[in-house]
């Protein structure tokens, strides 16, 4: 009889991309829940106090600044767990992209097409 193993490696276990992609969509949405929500709270309560409250975030926002950098990130993430939600609504809804081959083909496309979409993002703001 074979002996159970005492602990996972998680390091040696190799999952599929799809995997990845799921377990990263989770985490996005805890980001979001935990982090995007209360700072997008936070810039809309500031932005719609005043005229020069206004003024003041559209300046912290154009700077380089840790505010502004967990903003567009905050952005992004939020951008990435969209992409991988439609991703597994396309999966379940209607069937395409169920295989293992079909899921990761799907995955490396939505990773792909998250980081090309984020850079042309990331060039039109601080550029």
């Amino acid at each position: 009889m074979q002996e159970r193993p005492v602990y996972l490696d998680l390091t040696k276990i190799r999952l599929p991309m799809s995997a990845l992609a799921s377990i990263t969509h989770r985490l996005s949405g805890l980001y979001i829940f935990f982090i995007t929500m209360p700072l997008m709270l936070y810039v809309i309560k500031v932005s719609t106090s005043s005229k020069s409250s206004f003024e003041e975030m559209l300046i912290n926002l154009n700077s380089i600044s840790l505010f502004s950098f967990f903003f567009y990130l905050s952005i992004l993430i939020f951008w990435y767990h969209i992409l991988t939600g439609t991703r597994h609504l396309i999966m379940d809804f209607f069937h395409i992209g169920e295989s293992l081959r079909g899921a990761n083909y799907s995955s490396i496309f939505v990773l792909s097409f998250w980081t090309l979409s984020s850079l042309v993002f990331l060039g039109y703001i601080f550029i």
